[in-house]
């Protein structure tokens, strides 16, 4: 077959690559295995001298982003302090991963992994500290839903954001408690005052795993009769049937997600009051293997690690299930002022229904054997002056919490009801010059926790508890050249523990585990020295996180082997929360390398070791070494289409820092590779219209395996070979 000029030079240019990624690879883990062994060394001996073992490494303000139709270096406005190690997912990587989960989309972020449970619920991993440690604020709001446990999936939809900062460092002072490992910052764009024409994005997405097909929308303008009032509309809409492993069906895996977003604000002049209410519907089935029966049939799906019976391919969501529906309602007010400063105010509206339906007796299925409901109002109160090369911050913070299980279930909630208050005050002093910046700050956090229930023994259980706490921390960063930055953060945090943790004491549906609390612990403090270095240039940009955590008081439910709790619904293995004194250490790298203007490879690692401080052991559910790389191909054609090409490969490695003696099972699952690509272009029609269609597919070799994060790794195998095509409009 006889090739034309551009077809053959774009064909020498890969055949060229490929060779130079070959030897390139084969430096990178040379050098990741070398940094490996300097910093995995014992964990008492690492936190006695921390400063010699760490290069101070930092974070900028400079996003790459890969655009459809050519690959460009943007200057992006920064979600948070430039003093804080963070990173950055746009509107292009959000829009290209439709049909995968919050969690798994962060993945794409060095040192962000994911815990699971099951195929359908996926919470972020930050360094190792997943749950309520990852604060996650939307649309400036924080989110609020999380105390329900470690097997329910965050209460937002991705979509509705269109910039999403993802920060490594204990961010406490500015947001308070459950900032101990990191925080997920979600925003949309400014809403488009003075636009004369309406505007938006309307995609599809087909995926052949569980044959789901999914349907985002979004459009916004301006009042013809007031440009000055402007609006948005955001909707979301996903079906799914049974999700296979490689080998078998997934029973009762399908889920119903319909939600829905708008906003209106006005602005004048130096003022502006804006307004946001969104509801997250989502309705998702329970494998049917995580419900046991007696403790002979929990031994033996144990043992083969897979369903014993497997029933036809069904879109029916069929009990068990969860349903969850989340409102949330946001009123922001801004006011900037060149003599006064700036001030801001925020006071959200947040209810959290979540219902948990059963296989139960008597056809009594449809009452909802679990029904909680949560009711949270939080304010936020923050004012900012600049003057010369500095600038002073002071916020205050009020959230009242109100948790409530419904009477009349039969059966008794794993968590009693509870009222909490939190009220925290903090300040902030920055400087900027030239290439230097700074800043120091200091908080103060009082919480106020009542819990009163019966647990399903008939025992009255609860309490009151009071909790308060001093927060620091200090950065900065520093432009040594036009290409390389450092930055280094050292921040002390802290997280109250929550009333699942405390007061627990039944079953979790998602996970088919029995978890007890122990209503003795103690607030959690943490240390984190995270330091970051980032070089930028055209043929390459590296980028190296490091970080240093010391915990006091680390809540971690532990599996109890060997123990197991029988109740009227079967037989469980009993998962029991404690506290230990941990050490976390690890290391992040992401590296790009272009050799060509239309090539781009990416490799993006994290290693990581958690221990108790005092033992040494292994704390459970550490993600285990890994890496992901994808080799790019985008071809300048002409200046209407815009294709591209992206070949992906993941490499997780077998978890051997474990402690097999407390663990259901004594090993961890085997190592694993996972091969994937994405084919698309994009089209433009006109100067205001778009058309976008490209195919993804992940496990394309249809490997099975289980993840280690994985809570449901004891009865299944995780996710087989996905297919995904999407097709989208901008108008």
């Amino acid at each position: 077959m006889l090739l034309c000029n551009t077809e053959r030079t774009a064909f020498n240019h890969l055949f060229y690559y490929y060779f130079i990624v070959k030897n390139m690879k084969k430096l990178v883990y040379t050098v990741m295995g070398v940094v490996g062994l300097y910093i995995g060394v014992p964990a008492n001996g690492f936190a006695q001298q921390p400063q010699k073992n760490v290069t101070a490494y930092a974070d900028t303000a400079m996003q790459k982003a890969h655009l459809m139709d050519e690959v460009e270096v943007t200057s992006t406005r920064k979600l948070v302090s430039n003093n804080v190690v963070s990173s950055q997912l746009n509107s292009q990587i959000i829009e290209r991963s439709m049909g995968q989960s919050l969690g798994a989309m962060l993945e794409r972020v060095s040192g962000v992994s994911s815990i699971q449970t099951g195929s359908t619920v996926s919470k972020p991993v930050i360094h190792g500290m997943y749950g309520n440690r990852i604060l996650l604020v939307n649309n400036g709001a924080k989110l609020t839903g999380q105390q329900w446990g470690a097997d329910h999936a965050p209460e937002v939809d991705k979509n509705s954001s269109s910039k999403i900062e993802v920060v490594k460092g204990a961010e406490a002072v500015r947001y308070g408690s459950e900032a101990l490992g990191g925080i997920v910052v979600m925003e949309q764009d400014m809403l488009p005052y003075n636009q004369k024409r309406v505007s938006g994005k309307l995609s599809s997405m087909y995926g052949s795993n569980g044959y789901r097909y999914q349907v985002v929308g979004n459009t916004e303008g301006s009042m013809p009769f007031l440009p000055s009032l402007a609006w948005r509309i955001q909707a979301t809409y996903a079906n799914s049937g049974d999700q296979r492993s490689a080998n078998y069906l997934l029973n009762n895996t399908g889920t119903r997600e319909f939600d829905f977003s708008t906003a209106l604000g006005y602005r004048h002049k130096n003022f502006r009051v804006e307004g946001y209410f969104s509801r997250y519907d989502l309705k998702l089935g329970v494998l049917f293997n995580a419900q046991m029966g007696d403790e002979d049939l929990l031994a033996e799906r144990i043992k083969i690690g897979r369903p014993v019976d497997i029933t036809p391919y069904t879109r029916h969501i069929d009990y068990p299930f969860q349903h969850i529906i989340h409102t949330n309602a946001t009123l922001k007010l801004f006011y900037d002022s060149e003599k006064y400063g700036r001030f801001y105010w925020l006071a959200a509206f947040q209810k959290d229904d979540r219902e948990e339906n059963r296989i139960r007796r008597m056809n009594l299925s449809y009452i909802p054997a679990v029904s909680m409901h949560l009711k949270s109002l939080q304010n936020h109160l923050r004012w900012r002056k600049s003057y010369g090369l500095w600038e002073s911050e002071i916020g205050a913070q009020l959230t009242n919490t109100s948790h409530s299980n419904q009477r009349g279930t039969g059966v008794v909630p794993i968590i009693p009801n509870h009222t909490e208050t939190q009220l925290g005050a903090y300040a902030f002093q920055k400087y900027e010059r030239n290439r230097l910046g700074a800043e120091a700050g200091i908080r103060f956090d009082w919480q106020d926790t009542k819990a009163a229930g019966y647990d399903w023994t008939g025992d009255y259980y609860g309490g009151h508890r009071t909790f308060s706490n001093f927060t620091y921390s200090i950065g900065g960063h520093y432009h040594a050249t036009d290409k390389l930055t450092l930055t280094s953060n050292l921040g002390l945090a802290w997280r109250a523990p929550h009333v699942f943790e405390l007061y627990s004491n039944g079953n979790e549906l998602g996970s088919g585990r029995f978890v007890r609390g122990d209503s003795t612990m103690n607030s959690e403090n943490s240390y984190k020295w995270v330091t970051s270095a980032e070089y930028r240039s055209t043929f390459l940009d590296v980028r190296l996180d490091a970080y240093l955590q010391w915990v006091k008081n680390y809540i971690y439910d532990r599996p109890m082997k060997g123990q197991h709790v029988t109740v009227i619904s079967g037989t469980y293995p009993l998962f029991q929360y404690m506290q230990t004194d941990a050490f976390i250490r690890g290391i992040d790298l992401d590296l790009r390398i272009r050799p060509l203007a239309e090539v781009e490879y990416h490799f993006v690692s994290a290693m990581i070791w958690a221990n108790e401080r005092h033992t040494n052991n292994y704390l459970p559910y550490i993600p285990s070494f890994r890496f992901n790389h994808s080799l790019t191909y985008t071809p300048k054609l002409s200046r209407k289409f815009a294709p591209w090409l992206e070949l992906k490969h993941r490499f997780v490695a077998r978890q051997h820092r474990f402690d097999a003696a407390t663990d259901l099972i004594d090993f961890a699952p085997a190592s694993y590779s996972l091969f994937g690509f994405e084919v698309g272009t994009e089209w433009k029609i006109d100067a205001h219209n778009a058309l976008r269609l490209f195919v993804s597919a992940d496990n394309i070799f249809n490997k099975e395996y289980k993840e280690y994060t994985n809570r449901a790794r004891y009865y299944a195998h995780d996710l087989g070979r996905d297919i995904r095509l999407t097709l989208g409009w901008k108008f």
